[in-house]
């Protein structure tokens, strides 16, 4: 059998070939493959993953689902050549060729079967215009950010563990002091039976259908008043969360060989066409409090010469709506610059500009987001 480069090379060609037209499910990842094989696609790309959805937001847009939903065809399942989910799951690189020649090839076929389907129903929906020209020429974006990674200070998330460590370590003894017994804080059913058997802090503590003692955050954050031991409960939760999930998982997920941490970007996965960002999640790192800060602080440009740069559109869902809707009052509140809350606020609540309150302008900025993205009646 060839070597896996010269194979590469066989579709080197066709590949780099600006006439050709390509089609993939999840193109993305196909295209960061070639990428390290240093094979550069230059056809006009087709995604079956991306226009489904766009056909479909709600569904999965795995290639066995569409399949199934599109050409009432049921695919070989990934689980029957790698085995089960889970730590024992194979890779396809430990596979022999033999086992994953039907699986792949039919991998192919189904796209190749889907593609027109899919095209037809775009241009049914009237979808082509944003499948072509907005969501296609994202994914090349898309896989050069992933490419490229971000740099981080892995010496200063070392030594923001072991300062996070020490706090964590003096909390635990505050509960422990404060409680009169030592207990695993971590465990939600001897902290239920200290906070309500032990120093009963409420008489009227909420249970869990397993009839357990509900700790959950929200419970917790209603009885903060109650015992002086509630907030130092908090704080070492919030504290444990940020070692656990940040500081100590970054660096793991450093690339040995670039020195970088990248994430991936998917562009099918929330309902609304935002991004969301796994292996790390990079979207959901805090901001508000100062540790948050702590761990934004770690991510550095990747050498003297480059600097980071923040940007933010000025409420530029808003602007779409008011674009679209043609509404006169969003119209002029963009055009005289105002606060586009508040000036929803002082409408909603029949108040002057300068009455609204922090408490309306987040109400306004609830009914504002929720109607772009389909909220309820209720």
């Amino acid at each position: 059998s060839m070597p896996l480069d010269e194979i590469m090379l066989t579709f080197k060609d066709v590949l780099k070939n600006p006439d050709k037209e390509i089609y993939g499910q999840n193109i993305k990842y196909d295209l960061l493959v070639m990428r390290s094989h240093g094979i550069e696609l230059a056809g006009k790309l087709f995604d079956t993953m991306l226009a489904h959805y766009l056909i479909q937001p709600e569904l999965p847009h795995n290639i066995d689902a569409i399949a199934e939903s599109i050409l009432d065809y049921k695919k070989i399942p990934t689980e029957a050549i790698l085995g089960k989910k889970g730590k024992s799951q194979l890779n396809m690189s430990q596979l022999n060729p033999e086992r994953i020649k039907d699986y792949a090839c039919e991998d192919a076929d189904v796209v190749w079967q889907l593609k027109p389907l899919l095209e037809q129903k775009l241009k049914e929906q009237n979808l082509s215009d944003l499948f072509y020209n907005v969501e296609m020429p994202l994914v090349n974006v898309l896989a050069n950010m992933e490419y490229y990674g971000v740099t981080i200070d892995s010496e200063a998330l070392n030594k923001i563990a072991e300062e996070l460590r020490e706090q964590i370590i003096n909390l635990e003894q505050k509960i422990h002091n404060l409680a009169g017994v030592s207990f695993n804080i971590a465990s939600p059913k001897q902290l239920g039976e200290v906070l309500f058997d032990k120093l009963k802090i409420t008489d009227k503590p909420k249970k869990t259908p397993t009839k357990q003692y509900a700790t959950g955050e929200d419970v917790l954050e209603k009885l903060r008043e109650k015992h002086e031991i509630v907030p130092a409960i908090l704080e070492y939760r919030g504290l444990s969360k940020l070692l656990n999930t940040y500081v100590e998982a970054l660096p793991k997920l450093v690339n040995p060989k670039t020195g970088r941490i990248h994430t991936s970007y998917n562009q099918a996965v929330t309902s609304t066409g935002r991004l969301s960002s796994t292996n790390p999640n990079l979207q959901n790192i805090p901001i508000r409090d100062e540790q948050g800060k702590i761990i934004r602080k770690a991510f550095i440009p990747s050498d003297s010469n480059h600097i980071l740069v923040a940007a933010d559109y000025s409420q530029i869902e808003l602007r779409l709506m008011a674009h679209l809707s043609e509404d006169a009052a969003m119209l002029d509140a963009f055009k005289n610059d105002e606060d586009i809350h508040q000036s929803t606020a002082a409408r909603l609540f029949n108040l002057k500009p300068e009455e609204v309150t922090k408490e309306h302008r987040s109400k306004a900025k609830g009914v504002n987001f929720g109607i772009i993205y389909g909220i309820s009646a209720f």
